[in-house]
């Protein structure tokens, strides 16, 4: 397998990611697009070429939690389209190979009864949405080799998991699943990965004890060895997720000990 490590709030730049990855003797470093380093507007193909060569790592991609390509404002819409296309030319270059995002469960509308979900409120327009920009995704990865992958955070509702199925008609989409978002929510999601388990592409690992996650592998109550198998299987990448170094190298220490990283 092919372990990496996320940006972290502790690393200077990419550079020094690239450092503490190569240190740690992991594969690849998530950049993540909601730190001012890894902006898209900041990223540069040759330079992380170089790094990555420099170091003997890969880079991977998280855009924004924010990132919202179904809104109903064409605008805004567009906005957010224009930057997974740019995004997708930067693997493509760069040698990136998967680009991760969540699904948007869109704005809410409370009533007295409860939240309304305007995406299933309104699913025929909804669902153009998640068609044009499936297909539009599809088009520019072509044969480049780059993949995006769907991550789990809440739990999907039915109306994320029609435009997920919507999204897997393409071959450029697959899915990521995190350990510890799915394990806080009662491992609502794990089903339809399981259905799914051919296009399991990423995978974000963390522990994790009830609804707390993000923690050092080994050191929390989920079945990791389980995920990790499912992971190997597919031949997913797998991001060591948590938020330090500390933590960071507590799991890989725990990599180590358990036989699955030299």
């Amino acid at each position: 397998m092919r372990f990496g490590l996320p940006y972290l709030i502790e690393t200077a730049d990419v550079a020094a990611a690239a450092a503490l990855c190569a240190r740690l003797g992991l594969h690849f470093v998530e950049l993540n697009s909601n730190f001012p380093a890894c902006g898209l507007a900041q990223l540069a193909a040759l330079p992380l070429r170089e790094i990555a060569k420099q170091r003997g790592i890969i880079f991977t991609l998280h855009v924004d939690d924010r990132f919202d390509p179904f809104d109903f404002n064409p605008l805004v819409r567009e906005a957010y389209a224009q930057t997974m296309l740019s995004a997708i030319a930067l693997a493509g270059k760069a040698g990136m190979p998967v680009i991760n995002m969540h699904i948007p469960r869109g704005n809410i509308v409370t009533l007295p009864s409860g939240p309304r979900y305007l995406y299933e409120e309104y699913g025929q327009q909804f669902t153009l949405a998640v068609v044009d920009f499936r297909d539009r995704c599809s088009r520019a990865a072509g044969d480049s080799g780059v993949h995006i992958a769907i991550e789990n955070t809440t739990f999907w509702a039915p109306y994320e998991l029609r435009a997920i199925e919507l999204l897997l008609q393409s071959p450029t989409f697959g899915l990521c699943l995190d350990t510890g978002h799915d394990h806080a929510e009662g491992n609502r999601d794990l089903a339809f990965i399981d259905r799914h388990a051919q296009r399991l592409i990423h995978m974000h690992a963390h522990d994790g004890q009830g609804k707390r996650n993000h923690q050092a592998l080994g050191t929390g109550e989920i079945p990791l060895q389980e995920r990790l198998d499912m992971a190997e299987r597919a031949g997913a990448t797998v991001v060591l997720e948590v938020k330090t170094v500390a933590a960071l190298e507590q799991s890989v220490a725990w990599l180590r000990a358990e036989g699955l990283l030299s």
